[in-house]
């Protein structure tokens, strides 16, 4: 704990060293604590000793024995298939089996994040065949594979993204710009809920992910095409109502996370231009009512286009999928951002990303090299390389994690 206390210390230091070395106001707006008006107070990471994220890593919470199971999609355009990779004792991956999902892929890109989504008691897995416009539910076994449960149309076209709240699941489907809702029955048998088919804002609306608000009144959906997050209140029996629009503060909103049970963390992939990313942290998301917290927060990176949040939402990666890298981000209580390292060094086009549940290991997604990436968190919001698993499949989109 010395140690880890020496090297938060000398970030502050160091960050205040940068602040008073520039003139430029706006460019040094993400080194002020959000709170500041001209002051130079970089965030204490540790917050006085006690952020729970980082206080995994220590020695006394070192956790040396992952017994979690990471899942992909294969998207193939033949048979859509979950892949099945169970974690060695230093975090890389095995692959330990693939099991059909019922359903199609597309066989190419999706241009989204949440195509795969878990229970929170760990007891199912759900994922879109994009090919078949359809949904399929799995149960996981005590040795993390999976039994096919359900498969069901979206009644939609090309379903992207996934999100459940208790027994109600969702989708967005990107080809016919819409959502539509699912009860989860007690076997996993998956029943259309009428009512809930709802529109985008408009067509073409480029749909990226769908998710549930931290207390399933409200479902968020990202649009590319139009730069606008849908909100759809959904009522105690699952049905969503009609859906109304705000602008995204940041350009084509992608994927997101939730920190902290109330922020969601957008990134804005900018259309894929050259140091124009950046991501955003949204409140009011309880209450569909969102308003960003301190902006667009830049990291001169190209196409942000993934999120994935800390277990205790203090730290959020961000993939930059045309700079091949990652960027991590410190989450302030308030929900402010502050960029910690804009580029940390990925697989070729790095695009889904995950916070294992060990809370421990990161896994990216490398869309053109067609591999995952396994790292280990380390103090500060940064990554230590692992081991790269090779050989996944050209179109796999998709990415979970049980223990």
């Amino acid at each position: 704990m010395k140690n880890l206390k020496m090297m938060l210390t000398a970030l502050i230091v160091f960050s205040a060293v940068i602040f008073s070395s520039c003139s430029n106001e706006d460019s040094n707006s993400l080194l002020l604590s959000p709170n500041s008006t001209g002051s130079s107070n970089a965030p204490d990471l540790s917050e006085e000793g006690k952020n729970p994220d980082e206080l995994d890593l220590s020695e006394e919470n070192d956790h040396r024995n992952p017994r979690g199971y990471i899942y992909l999609q294969s998207n193939d355009a033949t048979q859509n298939s979950i892949l099945v990779f169970k974690q060695n004792l230093n975090g890389s991956l095995i692959l330990q089996s693939t099991i059909s999902s019922g359903g199609i892929g597309s066989g190419g890109g999706l241009g989204n994040q949440g195509a795969i989504a878990t229970s929170k008691n760990e007891k199912w897995l759900f994922a879109v065949n994009a090919g078949s416009n359809s949904v399929s539910s799995f149960r996981i076994t005590n040795s993390g594979n999976l039994n096919l449960a359900s498969t069901i149309s979206t009644s939609g076209i090309r379903p992207v993204s996934v999100t459940l709240h208790n027994r109600i699941l969702y989708v967005v489907n990107a080809g016919s710009d819409d959502i539509s809702g699912f009860r989860i029955g007690n076997g996993g048998t998956l029943t259309a809920i009428n009512g809930s088919i709802q529109s985008l804002s408009s067509s073409g609306s480029g749909a990226a992910q769908i998710s549930f608000s931290p207390n399933g009144r409200y479902l968020y959906v990202t649009e590319k095409g139009t730069n606008n997050i849908s909100i759809f209140p959904v009522n105690n029996q699952g049905v969503a109502g009609a859906g109304t629009s705000t602008p995204s503060t940041g350009q084509t909103p992608f994927g997101f996370d939730i920190a902290r049970d109330r922020y969601m963390i957008v990134t804005n992939a900018a259309g894929g231009a050259a140091g124009q990313s950046s991501a955003t942290s949204y409140n009011g998301i309880n209450s569909g009512n969102i308003s960003a917290v301190n902006g667009a927060v830049g990291n001169n990176q190209a196409a942000a286009c993934w999120a994935a949040v800390t277990k205790y939402g203090r730290f959020v990666y961000v993939t930059n999928t045309a700079s091949n890298n990652i960027s991590s981000y410190y989450i302030f209580p308030n929900g402010a951002l502050f960029l910690i390292n804009p580029d940390i060094t990925a697989g070729n086009g790095p695009t889904e990303i995950i916070v294992a549940d060990d809370n421990i290991f990161v896994y990216a997604l490398n869309s053109a090299s067609h591999t995952i990436t396994s790292y280990r968190r380390s103090l500060l919001g940064n990554l230590v390389e692992i081991s790269t698993t090779s050989g996944l499949p050209n179109a796999a989109t998709g990415i979970a994690s049980v223990k």
